[in-house]
């Protein structure tokens, strides 16, 4: 289990870690991967790891990757933002009644979003598979842009460019490489909704089948 991200990368992305952002987790799997899992962005646990989807989440993601027949050391994860996203909130002991100021998650920003997406950028040019699944809507949004929702695509197989953050330009790209990127829902969405069970449950089985005829074809 490597990142393929060289050093020099990752002290930039280092650099990159201020405000309320703490942590910078690297992407992490095979380097030569049957696909890439693109996520939100680590939280608490992931952050302390320093390795993508430890937490919580991470027990639900490793039930998607059985139920598709993979294990981690065959795919890569990573997310489009590498550090923890927080607030900080005040909260009230249960215990004994005082408050306490305690750090939550929160969504990333644009301005986070782009501040790191060279991070995304060389591993999704550089990995040799163009087959991508994003699992929310934040790597939705910043691999194929906001007006996907994963409500609305998830279980489709996209086919060409995806976005790629241009720093002189200050804008998104789209890329010549093409990709094929599948959308679905987050592990962590099945806690808060559990009728988004049966609809991903369906769209790995039409993800598996698609893995399916990749080995094919690589025979």
């Amino acid at each position: 289990m490597a990142t393929i991200l060289p050093k020099e990368l990752l002290d930039r992305g280092e650099k990159t870690v201020t405000g309320n952002l703490e942590g910078l987790v690297p992407g992490n799997g095979s380097l030569t991967p049957k696909f890439i899992l693109v996520g939100e962005a680590p939280g608490e646990t992931e952050v302390t790891t320093r390795k993508p989807f430890t937490g919580r989440a991470g027990i639900e993601l490793d039930k998607m990757l059985a139920e598709l027949g993979v294990s981690r050391q065959s795919v890569y994860i990573t997310s489009a933002l590498r550090s923890r996203p927080f607030k900080v909130v005040t909260k009230r002991s249960k215990r004994t009644g005082e408050n306490y100021q305690k750090k939550d998650n929160r969504p990333a920003t644009q301005a986070e979003l782009k501040r790191q997406a060279f991070l995304l950028d060389y591993e999704l040019a550089n990995l040799p598979t163009n087959l991508i699944m994003t699992i929310g809507n934040t790597g939705l949004h910043r691999i194929l842009g906001p007006n996907y929702q994963v409500g609305a695509v998830h279980g489709q197989l996209f086919t060409g460019s995806i976005l790629t953050y241009n720093y002189t330009q200050q804008a998104y790209q789209p890329t010549v490489k093409q990709y094929r990127v599948f959308p679905t829902f987050h592990p962590a969405a099945i806690f808060y909704n559990r009728k988004l069970a049966p609809d991903l449950a369906a769209d790995l089985q039409i993800f598996k089948q698609i893995l399916a005829s990749n080995s094919e074809g690589s025979h």
